[in-house]
């Protein structure tokens, strides 16, 4: 019966932390829309990515990723070549 508590005791910790994590996440992101939009808008830049003005934070995000992928193929291409 005691291995069954903690094993109980363990799972619910993981559930509560969980659901804690993603609350305070949600929460962040809310409070600092303004903060992370601008660091955003900062790295398409620097990536070149076009009007970055006219995208969605993740669609934003997600052209940084691919522009930061596509510069390290062409350094690696120029490196193999």
């Amino acid at each position: 019966m005691n291995f069954d508590a903690a094993v109980f005791t363990a799972l619910v910790m993981l559930i509560v932390l969980s659901v804690s994590t993603a609350v305070l996440v949600m929460r962040y992101k809310r409070t600092h829309k303004a903060e992370i939009r601008q660091a955003l808008i900062a790295k398409a830049r620097k990536r070149g990515v076009a009007s970055p003005e006219d995208l969605s934070n993740h669609d934003l995000a997600m052209q940084v990723r691919a522009a930061k992928r596509q510069r390290k193929r062409d350094s690696q291409d120029l490196k193999a070549a």
